[in-house]
């Protein structure tokens, strides 16, 4: 099954955090309301606010080309 656009934003933001250092695996993407995807993130370790700020700046815009890629093939 491939993954949603949720989904596959809530793997590239995991990859995102790697990046800067932060360790977060507990992030995934909740499709319980399908026209409405919502991320969830899990305990969040102390000191990693700013790569927080600065790796979740670039979510609406992850996401937005996410969305736009799948209407494209749809």
């Amino acid at each position: 099954m491939n993954p949603t656009p949720a989904e596959r934003v809530a793997v590239i933001l995991r990859d995102e955090f790697a990046a800067h250092g932060v360790r977060l695996p507990d992030i995934r993407a909740d499709l319980s309301d399908p026209r409405q995807p919502q991320l969830q993130l899990g305990t969040i370790p102390l000191g990693t606010g700013f790569a927080l700020l600065r790796v979740l700046t670039d979510y609406q815009r992850l996401l937005k080309a996410e969305r736009a890629r799948s209407e494209r093939r749809g």
